[in-house]
């Protein structure tokens, strides 16, 4: 009997499936379907099964893992179609939401206001408090939490509740009672509460990830349970799991009760393969860049792991969460080229999405996307387009492209490359960017590009930012997929201690202990047993009197400090350095991740380096840095083989992307099926 590994990823446009038993993979694509979601999903389900040759019923009743990286949450923040939410605090602390933490937002450095996802009404106070140590100065006034609850509920029609007290991160109890209360009164509320989700200091950041969970509740536990109810029907017979922004994956029911922690479940799929592919390629420092339907996703991998941001921005809020650190901007295959009131061409953030999609989708959409302008450019071609299951129409993606151009007195082909160079612009600011956040050079990575445009911008970007290698990997379209498919079982448990160093050994051993049986009770519930768990620890240090912390791994509390010392080097440079000054520690961190046993694709071994039976002639394409078209040498990438090599300029189509090889630059592929571009310098 077969044993598949299946991953999901529900893109903008396209909702990706990736099948493996181990030694083969199989792709499935279908539209994405944003009004019902699981359409479009079962649809590339059904596509995969295809592909195998074997009905979707025997395809999932022989899955022994099934991965999911879903929008689910991220189309509920930025529609702003959650909960109505109510949110309560410490009595004298109602305003505390509403005032936020004041920041500055874009590249412009112009403010704008933050999403209201809690109106002023809905926020009640109960009497209570609890000090930084964590001792009761007030009780919990249990009838006035009744009071609050029945007043939000019964006249604010509050459907989602949040609960967030002063210092309850270091004592519970009274936010625990108080989600008690609410469910003893009312059932099916859904109650999120922040020492729960996320116990360590700060109160709006703690807060603001609380009341997002709590906003999003309804809409992920809806699609979950209609997801398993469907995919249970279908055949499947083992759980989902859900790709978590911190990296790795989460069952449903932990999904349910915590959906904030989905805020980037797909991209964040993509760098898990990423993670995976470096590591078996022994490559440690590496860019990730996924160029998918509307954003382009970018994140780092450093040291061979993937960069993590302690206090991860979402939706524009501040929240306490820690998360992989990936950055997106909206440049897609999706994004919209307009014309701005200086009367200059501009590329996204808006998308056209899945429907009606790009103007040569011929689906009844007039705007011009960049997908229109890859194939007025020639780089795409209509009529291979996803394998020629999609035909393009070229026609018109240059009609589209010349109305817009008519307002900016250019034609559709001088359209086409403003589009190209300002999305390549802003992919190249948002690498930048990340690798600038961190303190790195961008000259010591490489750069792994993926998503189905990503290969077409990949070497023109690692040529701008002075990087010598682009890995297109063998599935770059579905590779978030192949993540979900993949992704180890990962939990995650922090605690604010809040001690000067040198700190004592045994405390921190002790608060580590605590920390990790937790996660290994959550982990045996789920029914994994303990000899597939793996524990790391983690702590938060920071000079004293500075507001925000670094993490370095915990290995010998007696070299905290020297450790500290020299991350906090590598990011800001030594001149940074507050030499004498004392280190305090913040938070402890476990981390628990488990490695399900599941199929694993191998290398496969190389062969000679001749090209020639994979090249297809040429084709006419204007090329980055050229104003006119040209012909370009075509190869089949279903046909280069490991080991093959070839020279630029070329165009390398597969089944469902094309891969651009600029002048000067070489490329072969590896054992892994990864063509690696090795990009000449200037």
């Amino acid at each position: 009997m077969a044993a598949y590994s299946v991953g999901i990823d529900v893109g903008g446009t396209f909702t990706d499936c990736f099948v493996t038993d181990g030694v083969r993979g199989w792709r499935g694509k279908a539209p994405t379907t944003p009004r019902e979601p699981l359409r479009g999903l079962l649809a590339a389900l059904e596509d995969a099964a295809a592909a195998i040759g074997v009905p979707l019923t025997r395809a999932l009743g022989d899955t022994v893992h099934f991965g999911l990286g879903t929008t689910v949450v991220t189309n509920c923040l930025a529609q702003l179609a959650g909960a109505a939410t109510g949110l309560l605090v410490t009595e004298g602390f109602a305003d505390l939401w509403p005032m936020a933490r004041g920041h500055r937002l874009g590249v412009n450095g112009m403010s704008r206001p933050l999403p209201t996802l809690v109106p002023r009404r809905r926020i009640a106070e109960v009497r209570e408090r609890v000090d930084r140590e964590g001792a009761v100065l007030v009780p919990l006034d249990e009838a006035g939490v009744a009071g609050a609850l029945d007043r939000l509920v019964g006249e604010e029609g509050v459907e989602s509740l949040a609960v967030c007290l002063l210092w309850s991160f270091r004592n519970p109890a009274h936010e625990r009672r108080v989600a008690a209360i609410a469910r003893e009164r009312y059932p099916d509320l859904p109650v999120s509460c922040s020492a729960d989700l996320v116990p360590v200091m700060r109160e709006y950041e703690r807060m603001t990830a609380t009341v997002l969970s709590a906003y999003t509740a309804t809409s992920c536990a809806a699609f979950l349970d209609e997801l398993e109810a469907r995919l249970a029907a279908a055949g499947l017979r083992v759980p989902v799991a859900v790709m978590q922004s911190s990296g790795g994956t989460l069952p449903p029911a932990g999904a349910r009760t915590r959906p904030i922690l989905l805020a980037q479940s797909g991209p964040v799929a993509g760098v898990a393969a990423a993670e995976a592919l470096a590591g078996a390629l022994g490559v440690s420092e590496v860019i990730t860049g996924d160029v998918g339907g509307t954003s382009f996703d970018v994140a780092v991998i450093h040291a061979g792991a993937a960069e993590r941001r302690l206090r991860a921005e979402i939706a524009g809020l501040a929240t306490a969460l820690a998360t992989v650190a990936v950055g997106s901007i909206g440049a897609g295959g999706g994004s919209v080229g307009w014309c701005d009131a200086r009367g200059l061409l501009r590329v996204g953030p808006r998308s056209v999405g899945a429907d009606p999609g790009p103007a040569c989708y011929g689906r009844g959409g007039t705007e011009p996307a960049l997908t229109d302008a890859l194939v007025a450019l020639g780089l795409i071609d209509p009529r291979s387009f996803l394998g020629g299951r999609l035909v393009l129409d070229g026609e018109g993606a240059v009609a589209a492209l010349a109305r817009l151009g008519r307002g900016l007195g250019l034609d559709a082909a001088a359209t086409a490359r403003g589009m190209y160079r300002l999305a390549l612009e802003e992919m190249q600011l948002a690498v930048h960017g990340l690798l600038v956040e961190r303190g790195l050079d961008p000259r010591r990575f490489a750069f792994l590009c993926y998503g189905g445009c990503g290969p077409l911008f990949g070497a023109p970007m690692a040529r701008a930012l002075a990087i010598g290698r682009v890995m297109v990997p063998a599935r770059a379209a579905v590779f978030s997929a192949l993540g979900a498919a993949t992704a180890d079982v990962r939990r995650e448990a922090a605690r604010t201690v809040f001690r000067a160093l040198p700190a004592d050994p045994n405390e921190l051993d002790g608060c580590f202990a605590a920390l990790e049986a937790e996660l290994a009770a959550a982990l045996a519930a789920e029914g994994l047993p303990s000899e597939h768990v793996m524990f790391a620890r983690e702590v938060d240090l920071r000079f004293r009197k500075q507001t925000w912390e670094v993490t370095v791994p915990f290995v010998d509390a007696g070299r905290l400090a020297d450790a500290f010392r020299a991350r906090y080097a590598e990011l800001y440079g030594t001149g940074a350095l507050a030499v004498g000054a004392p280190v305090d520690l913040v938070n402890c961190r476990a981390i628990a991740t488990a490695r399900l046993p599941r199929p694993a694709l191998a290398p496969a071994p190389l062969g000679t380096p001749d090209a020639s039976s994979a090249r297809r002639g040429m084709r006419t394409a204007s090329l980055p840095g050229t104003e006119d078209g040209r012909p370009v040498p075509l190869y089949d990438g279903e046909r280069l083989l490991p080991g093959m090599a070839l020279d630029g300029p070329a165009l390398v189509e597969r089944h469902d992307t094309t891969i651009l090889v600029p002048a000067g630059d070489a490329a072969h592929v590896d054992g892994w099926g990864s063509l690696v571009i090795e990009v000449r310098r200037g």
